[in-house]
């Protein structure tokens, strides 16, 4: 059994660039913000803007001040001269291909041709083509509709920019047996035509095609129509929740693509479940929603952070190293759960996995993360009075970190307001308690060189696992108001970092080794960082991995690090 994604699935240029500019006006604060007519047809989208204060709006005339941003698809004449005398800030987010399809009208208006616009003519893209094209604009949805045509003089034919590119050559060959001298313009989307493509390739691959998209999305109805015209099985659903299971079950070879609208989340969802419904026959579907909630819920933290301590302490010497691990890795775990679990809060909607198993399992989660802390001091408690001193500072400044989750602080406000602060926090906790505390504490090391070289290694190693996770899905984190680095720094950007950080981390052991500081095992290390680099750019060229083997491998880069290196040691 296997899921076939297209790779064209999900967000067009236009969509991007107009979700994208929505979240910078946002972050200037020249509210209230406003859409006339939905920005585009797709309600997970929308529900998101809704949920960071963009609303609806379908009659603005008596509204002044705040922002006002113009659909992707356009208005018509009338309405954009209407809007401009409006007291507002006026955002014009029309897609620049439906753009040029509106320039392409009223320019062939002017120059005396009638225009003929194949599309819906319920949409309101096409309504606003119709009123660029004035008096001479006609519109025409089919075939039958071509032949149908009165007698025309100078005919010129356009298209909506999201319909079927093969029937627009049809009515453009039956077209010019009529009117052998008629003109035309090909304005389907590039975006478009590439997606019609790619599912009329993949579909003799298939059994069965899923479709996600919204209901009234012209071009999500566009890709259903084309897999229908196979035969096949088509299902178009607007989230995972509407898949049948019973039904899935049935196919072997499961195609699935999306609308221009249709967010990456949404899809990744969408393949998640298809890959659990699949899986039902055999077991392998139940054994895979385990494992998840083994990962999602953070029981493998103490594992990694013990693997880690006892590499360490192999090359370090000292006793206790186990219960070191386990005590940080306790902590860790509680301060995962903890603050997971505040953030799930702030938002109604999600884009991870992750982020619904935990709020669906939010008593589940607290309950772990105050057995972990329970844990932690227990353990803080037998290793002695510096170990629960910091134990006591590194809970103070999580507390500190998670305060506006819970309430207002101004301290912690401005230590959330550092760009990438998440990201920091725990790579500094990590280096700290896995490494640093045990070395100075069981190893009896001061602050020499050969103390800072684990805690080094892992902070990059860290830092980049981090940033291997955020890279993922960028554009619902920036929708949805998450807090990453990728959306401070850009994405580019944080892709070198990722490679640095990794790169650094392995080296680091590397010298050590070399300069004779820790014996040649260590330099197991290194296998951590290849895995993340290797990892990322196989994950990067992949249309829209699971969320569940994204985390996978980046918490199997630390557990290698540890791992690897301790068993070297070990033999």
């Amino acid at each position: 059994m296997s899921v076939i994604v297209a790779k064209t699935a999900g967000f067009c240029w236009g969509v991007r660039r107009a979700v994208d500019s929505v979240v910078t006006e946002i972050k200037k604060g020249q509210g209230p913000f406003r859409v006339y007519g939905p920005l585009v047809h797709n309600p997970q989208v929308l529900k998101a803007l809704k949920d960071r204060g963009v609303a609806t709006s379908h009659e603005p005339w008596d509204e002044s001040g705040g922002t006002l941003f113009l659909r992707t698809h356009g208005v018509t004449v009338e309405e954009r001269n209407r809007l401009r005398k409006l007291p507002l800030n006026l955002r014009d987010l029309t897609c620049p291909r439906v753009g040029r399809a509106l320039s392409i009208a009223t320019k062939m208006s002017k120059k005396g041709y009638d225009v003929i616009i194949f599309g819906d003519s319920g949409h309101h893209e096409v309504k606003a083509i119709l009123s660029s094209a004035g008096t001479s604009g006609r519109v025409i949805s089919s075939v039958e509709d071509a032949l149908n045509l009165p007698e025309l003089k100078k005919p010129f034919l356009l298209s909506q920019t999201t319909q079927n590119s093969i029937t627009l050559s049809e009515i453009l060959s039956i077209l010019k047996k009529r009117w052998p001298a008629i003109e035309s313009s090909n304005t389907i989307c590039d975006s478009t035509a590439r997606r019609q493509k790619e599912l009329r390739e993949l579909l003799d691959k298939a059994d069965a095609v899923v479709i996600v998209g919204g209901r009234h999305s012209a071009n999500t109805q566009r890709l259903a129509l084309i897999a229908g015209e196979t035969g096949l099985p088509v299902f178009k659903i607007e989230s995972q929740d509407e898949l049948d299971a019973d039904i899935i079950v049935k196919y072997r070879r499961v195609l699935l693509s999306a609308g221009a609208s249709t967010p990456g989340w949404s899809i990744r969802k969408v393949r998640e479940r298809l890959l659990e419904i699949q899986g039902e026959s055999t077991g392998a579907g139940r054994l895979r929603r385990v494992f998840r909630s083994l990962i999602f819920s953070g029981v493998h933290i103490p594992l990694i952070a013990l693997v880690i301590t006892l590499a360490q302490g192999k090359t370090l010497g000292g006793e206790e190293w186990a219960v070191a691990g386990i005590a940080a890795g306790f902590l860790l775990w509680s301060f995962t759960n903890f603050t997971a679990v505040l953030e799930c809060r702030r938002v109604t909607m999600t884009s991870q996995k992750r982020q619904e198993f935990i709020r669906a399992n939010e008593g589940k989660m607290i309950f772990l993360a105050g057995f972990s802390f329970l844990g932690a001091v227990v353990l803080s408690i037998y290793l002695g009075k510096l170990w629960l001193f910091w134990t006591a500072i590194a809970t103070l400044f999580c507390l500190l970190y998670a305060m506006p989750l819970i309430g207002k602080n101004y301290f912690s406000n401005l230590l959330r307001a550092i760009p990438g602060s998440r990201e920091i926090m725990f790579t500094l906790a990590w280096s700290f308690l896995v490494c640093i505390l045990p070395a100075v504490s069981l190893a009896g090391l001061d602050f020499s060189l050969k103390l800072f070289v684990w805690p080094t290694s892992l902070a990059f190693l860290f830092f980049g696992r981090s940033l291997f996770l955020d890279l993922v899905d960028l554009q619902g984190d920036a929708l949805l108001g998450m807090d990453t680095l990728p959306l401070h720094l850009g994405a580019a950007r944080c892709r070198k970092i990722l490679i640095t950080s990794a790169v650094l981390s392995g080296l680091v052991q590397l010298i050590a080794v070399l300069l004779g500081k820790f014996p040649m095992c260590a330099s197991g290390f290194v296998i951590a960082p290849v895995i993340l680099i290797l990892s990322y750019i196989y994950l990067e060229k992949e249309s829209f991995p699971s969320e569940l083997s994204v985390r996978v491998i980046a918490d199997s880069s630390l557990a290698l690090a540890g791992l690897v290196p301790y068993l070297l040691c070990c033999f």
